[in-house]
């Protein structure tokens, strides 16, 4: 296995980790963090983003944005 695909590992199962506290901090069930696509829904109800932000997430470049 070479160090990059080790480092992907590492930072995926660190990402988790973080959405995993931060879903567990604001009331919500932590492994929802580990479900693509309904981790977001959750996000946006978290920070009081309305719900059409949710097409932005979907459309590339505009997602770097909104994420941010």
């Amino acid at each position: 296995m070479s160090i990059y695909a080790i480092l992907t590992i590492i930072f995926f199962v660190a990402a988790m980790a973080g959405l995993w506290g931060l879903f567990a901090k604001a009331g919500q069930k932590g492994w929802i963090a580990l479900v693509p696509f309904y981790n977001f829904y959750v996000w946006l109800k978290i920070i009081k983003k309305p719900l059409w932000w949710f097409i932005f997430i979907l459309l590339p470049f505009i997602n770097v944005f909104t994420i941010m």
